[in-house]
């Protein structure tokens, strides 16, 4: 079963804006890490409005490293949320990833994420996100398994790790090279611009 607003093969990947629009943004993230959350703090409004405004279309990809470091399912459990929210709408999903980072676990190895009832309770900051549909998807996790295809596909890009961005391909620098989030809402649209 695949979720909405999903594109690539098999429909593996999320994605927010209109397809057609003239430039394609990917956003590497994983739920867990703590450097997405910070990068997802400082960009994901900006990131969200250059969708919005038409310039590009937004692509998400997710890893899946915590999982297999540190170990539980939360990172495969948020994304399989985040899949159900998609189904509401790309606005509900959108929102509801920024939520998820706001309330993300720490430390990472408190796994809050791989119980269904911390992802309901993060669902309700978001409007218009509960209902009986997605509430039932997430508690019976109806797309674990896509989850599961969709982090596999991360290792094809040949990223060191989390968060990155690229804009028609070519990176997009978000961190520093210790992995420190090292951008902001000026700096990015200024290197989009620049690419």
């Amino acid at each position: 079963m695949t979720p909405a607003n999903t594109t690539g093969k098999e429909g593996t990947t999320l994605y927010y804006g209109d397809l057609s629009a003239p430039h394609v943004l990917q956003v590497f993230l994983e739920m867990r890490d703590r450097a997405c959350a910070r990068m997802a703090k400082t960009l994901l409004d900006t990131i969200r409005q250059g969708a919005d405004d038409g310039k590009y279309a937004v692509k998400f990809h997710f890893a899946g490293t915590m999982d297999d470091t540190v170990g539980g399912n939360g990172d495969q459990r948020a994304l399989s949320a985040l899949a159900a929210a998609s189904d509401e709408g790309q606005k509900q999903f959108v929102e509801y990833l920024g939520a998820l980072f706001d309330h993300q676990p720490f430390p990472p190895g408190d796994d809050k994420f791989s119980q269904g009832s911390v992802l309901l309770s993060v669902a309700g900051d978001v409007a218009g996100l509960r209902s009986d549909d997605f509430d039932r998807k997430v508690s019976d996790e109806t797309y674990l398994t896509w989850a599961g295809e969709s982090i596999a596909t991360f290792e094809t890009f040949g990223l060191p790790g989390t968060p990155a961005v690229w804009y028609d391909k070519e990176n997009i620098p978000v961190t520093t090279v210790e992995g420190e989030v090292d951008t902001d809402p000026q700096k990015f649209l200024a290197a989009i611009k620049t690419s």
